[in-house]
């Protein structure tokens, strides 16, 4: 009797909430901390872009729209490492051998350091060349060349940041992770406030403001790797290893590429906005503006959507894992639901509250108001769709179909670089506009036709990459 009380009491031990809650209150749980990790990178951006424009007008935010591609730059070369030592950081700890884990925690911060060592030298060499690259028209340029310059320094910083608390969630500490990137962003808000207001520093009070907020979120990361909870990092964890190297970067490598490409993608945009804009009624400086405020506020949309499709995630790995394939496909239809009532809730604000969203960002003056309000209502009209992408993309990774999730999450990018190439040729700035809901309608069928297939498959056939 005994025994059959200890089995009976073990059984119970072993049931795993992820294949038995109702998957609407699992998938609050587990989106709403990764709502709020998305949520501050979107908001380092969107402060930025606010201040800047209530203090020095369209041409301060047409700046930091051609210094954004920077963020894709540093982002590509940090997601090569930060999610590869990560991922096998996970491995290694769950097969029981911390040492080895431990050694790929220390090799990708030295990997991380370098990286953004690297591209901080390179950016602060030739910032006049990235800043013409990058899109900048004659009006633009000393306000880019300034920000640049003074955000360059930063790199490392936020790539220790960005690669670092990957690694502090890896060990178990999710929200002091969480800390380390909001206190950057608190920091930020607050300096941005004084250096351009009553300091009355421009466009480089807003850099060294985003700077020190990432030097304090470094701060943090670092201080965390000296009490790491899985063991003590010393000097020989820091080594970077070939074997290592290629175990990294090979599970980096997807997420790299997608940065890879939204980074082509942008300077395309840029470059399009730039001469098609001066050809325009609008101009080329205030077609950069106009874009670079409506996109900051989308990605605060599009943000809340990925932090549902990584919520998702674990949700739909394990159910795939214990062949209750009913349950992978429940909760991603779920999370499309979420992505299309997000969607649908941002279509509103645009339509509805278009100029008080622009009054956030400062000055609406003449071609960049005008521009603005055909960016909301024409390039993001079927903005709705968007979150087809995200979710399809980790649904795809979640049932071990890793390569048709990598093709999906490139595929808006591919197909917009293709349309912003040959539709302005021919329409001029209307070309741009059109590009946006052609590639969102593209993208959004062919990802839907892919997710279904896959999921009529499950259960029937093995899982093929």
């Amino acid at each position: 009797m005994r025994n059959n009380e200890n089995e009976n009491s073990g059984a119970k031990k072993t049931v795993n909430p992820l294949g038995t809650a109702p998957v609407g209150r699992l998938l609050l749980q587990y989106a709403i901390p990764s709502i709020i990790s998305t949520l501050i990178a979107s908001l380092y951006n969107m402060v930025d872009q606010m201040f800047i424009g209530q203090r020095i007008g369209f041409l301060g935010n047409a700046a930091t729209t051609v210094a954004y591609p920077l963020t894709f730059l540093c982002g590509a070369m940090t997601l090569l490492f930060s999610n590869g030592s990560s991922v096998n950081f996970n491995i290694c700890n769950g097969r029981g051998e911390r040492d080895e884990a431990l050694h790929f925690a220390g090799a990708g911060l030295t990997l991380l350091a370098a990286e953004g060592i690297f591209t901080a030298a390179l950016v602060l060499l030739f910032t006049p060349w990235f800043v013409n690259l990058f899109g900048a028209t004659d009006q633009v340029y000393p306000y880019a060349l300034t920000y640049m310059k003074l955000v360059a320094p930063g790199l490392p910083f936020l790539a220790l940041t960005s690669g670092g608390t990957l690694l502090i969630r890896s060990d178990g500490s999710p929200r002091y992770a969480l800390i380390c990137s909001m206190s950057g962003v608190a920091l930020n808000f607050v300096l941005d406030y004084l250096f351009l207001f009553p300091m009355n520093m421009g466009i480089a009070g807003a850099a060294l403001a985003t700077v020190m907020g990432q030097v304090l979120s470094a701060l943090m990361v670092a201080a965390y790797m000296l009490r790491f909870r899985t063991g003590r990092l010393r000097r020989e964890h820091f080594a970077v290893s070939g074997s290592r190297f290629r175990q990294i970067t090979s599970i980096g490598a997807a997420g790299s590429l997608n940065q890879a490409a939204m980074l082509v993608m942008n300077l395309v945009l840029n470059s399009s906005l730039r001469y098609y804009g001066s050809q325009s009624v609008y101009g080329g400086s205030e077609a950069l503006a106009a874009a670079g405020v409506v996109t900051k506020v989308n990605f605060l949309f599009y943000s809340t959507i990925i932090g549902c499709s990584i919520g998702g995630q674990p949700i739909m790995g394990f159910n795939f894992g214990a062949r209750n394939y009913e349950r992978v496909k429940q909760t991603a239809y779920l999370v499309f639901t979420y992505a299309f009532v997000i969607g649908a809730v941002e279509t509103a604000c645009f339509w509805l509250f278009p100029e008080q969203i622009l009054r956030l960002f400062g000055d609406s003056a003449g071609g960049y108001q005008a521009f603005a309000l055909r960016y909301m209502h024409e390039f993001m009209l079927l903005i709705i769709l968007a979150g087809v992408l995200p979710v399809a993309m980790n649904a795809m990774v979640s049932i071990r179909q890793p390569l048709k999730g990598v093709i999906i999450s490139l595929s808006k990018q591919l197909v917009l670089i293709v349309l912003l190439l040959i539709l302005p040729r021919f329409l001029g700035i209307d070309g741009i506009l059109i590009a946006g809901p052609v590639a969102d309608l593209m993208v959004a069928i062919a990802a839907f036709i892919v997710i279904r297939s896959a999921f009529s498959r499950l259960g029937k056939t093995p899982a093929a990459g």
